[in-house]
Protein backbone atom coordinates (compact mmCIF):
# COMPACT_ATOMS: atom_id res chain seq x y z
CA UNK A 1 0.00 0.00 0.00
CA UNK A 2 2.92 2.47 1.73
CA UNK A 3 4.33 1.90 -2.47
CA UNK A 4 0.96 3.11 -3.75
CA UNK A 5 1.81 5.99 -2.61
CA UNK A 6 5.22 6.33 -2.35
CA UNK A 7 4.73 6.77 -6.68
CA UNK A 8 3.26 10.36 -6.25
CA UNK A 9 6.56 12.02 -5.45
CA UNK A 10 7.28 12.70 -8.83
CA UNK A 11 4.60 14.89 -9.19
CA UNK A 12 5.73 17.19 -6.71
CA UNK A 13 8.91 18.17 -9.62
CA UNK A 14 6.18 19.01 -12.14
CA UNK A 15 5.86 22.69 -11.69
CA UNK A 16 9.85 22.51 -11.70
CA UNK A 17 10.91 22.09 -14.87
CA UNK A 18 13.34 23.57 -16.79
CA UNK A 19 11.52 26.80 -19.23
CA UNK A 20 13.03 26.58 -22.02
CA UNK A 21 11.26 23.57 -23.62
CA UNK A 22 7.90 25.61 -22.53
CA UNK A 23 5.44 26.81 -25.64
CA UNK A 24 4.33 30.06 -25.30
CA UNK A 25 0.61 30.70 -26.03
CA UNK A 26 -2.32 31.77 -23.76
CA UNK A 27 -3.59 27.96 -22.82
CA UNK A 28 -0.25 27.34 -22.02
CA UNK A 29 0.45 30.53 -19.87
CA UNK A 30 -3.01 29.48 -18.23
CA UNK A 31 -3.07 25.49 -17.84
CA UNK A 32 0.07 24.97 -15.79
CA UNK A 33 -1.29 27.23 -12.96
CA UNK A 34 -3.90 25.30 -13.05
CA UNK A 35 -2.35 21.83 -13.18
CA UNK A 36 0.38 23.27 -10.30
CA UNK A 37 -2.56 23.81 -8.25
CA UNK A 38 -3.70 19.98 -8.36
CA UNK A 39 -0.16 18.76 -7.64
CA UNK A 40 -0.45 20.40 -3.78
CA UNK A 41 -3.81 18.47 -3.58
CA UNK A 42 -2.53 15.15 -4.72
CA UNK A 43 0.77 15.13 -1.89
CA UNK A 44 -1.81 16.21 0.44
CA UNK A 45 -3.79 13.41 0.03
CA UNK A 46 -0.98 10.70 0.81
CA UNK A 47 -0.88 10.43 4.35
CA UNK A 48 -4.67 10.69 4.57
CA UNK A 49 -5.22 7.02 4.67
CA UNK A 50 -4.94 4.66 7.49
CA UNK A 51 -2.90 1.25 7.04
CA UNK A 52 -4.55 -1.62 6.30
CA UNK A 53 -7.62 0.69 5.04
CA UNK A 54 -8.33 -0.69 0.97
CA UNK A 55 -11.32 0.97 0.52
CA UNK A 56 -10.05 4.34 1.55
CA UNK A 57 -6.95 3.89 -0.56
CA UNK A 58 -8.47 2.78 -3.42
CA UNK A 59 -10.71 6.31 -3.09
CA UNK A 60 -7.38 7.97 -2.80
CA UNK A 61 -5.85 6.53 -5.71
CA UNK A 62 -9.16 6.99 -8.03
CA UNK A 63 -8.56 10.43 -6.87
CA UNK A 64 -4.80 11.02 -7.43
CA UNK A 65 -5.76 9.01 -10.66
CA UNK A 66 -8.14 12.22 -12.00
CA UNK A 67 -5.98 14.96 -10.85
CA UNK A 68 -2.81 13.73 -12.20
CA UNK A 69 -4.53 12.84 -15.38
CA UNK A 70 -5.67 16.23 -15.36
CA UNK A 71 -2.53 17.62 -14.63
CA UNK A 72 -1.01 15.82 -17.72
CA UNK A 73 -3.20 16.82 -20.03
CA UNK A 74 -2.79 20.44 -18.91
CA UNK A 75 0.81 20.23 -19.29
CA UNK A 76 1.80 17.71 -21.55
CA UNK A 77 1.17 19.88 -24.57
CA UNK A 78 2.68 22.50 -23.48
CA UNK A 79 6.55 21.23 -23.06
CA UNK A 80 8.42 19.99 -25.70
CA UNK A 81 11.88 17.77 -25.98
CA UNK A 82 13.30 17.26 -23.02
CA UNK A 83 11.17 19.04 -20.41
CA UNK A 84 8.56 16.72 -21.66
CA UNK A 85 10.32 13.68 -21.27
CA UNK A 86 11.11 14.85 -17.77
CA UNK A 87 8.11 16.45 -16.30
CA UNK A 88 5.62 14.21 -17.99
CA UNK A 89 7.65 11.04 -18.25
CA UNK A 90 6.94 10.42 -14.18
CA UNK A 91 3.63 11.13 -14.23
CA UNK A 92 3.42 8.93 -16.92
CA UNK A 93 4.64 5.96 -15.11
CA UNK A 94 2.68 6.73 -11.72
CA UNK A 95 -0.32 6.81 -13.42
CA UNK A 96 0.56 3.34 -14.69
CA UNK A 97 1.68 2.25 -11.52
CA UNK A 98 -1.58 3.95 -9.79
CA UNK A 99 -3.52 1.79 -12.61
CA UNK A 100 -2.04 -1.44 -11.85
CA UNK A 101 -2.82 -1.30 -8.15
CA UNK A 102 -6.26 -0.25 -9.00
CA UNK A 103 -7.00 -3.09 -11.14
CA UNK A 104 -5.24 -5.81 -8.50
CA UNK A 105 -6.95 -4.47 -5.84
CA UNK A 106 -9.95 -2.02 -5.97
CA UNK A 107 -12.98 -3.55 -7.50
Amino acid sequence: MLRALAILTPLLLLGRGAQAGVVDTPQCRRDPGEADGLIPAIAARENGVRRGDMPGLCRLLRQNETDMARARGLRAPCLTGRDLGENIGPIDASLEDIRVVLQRNCR
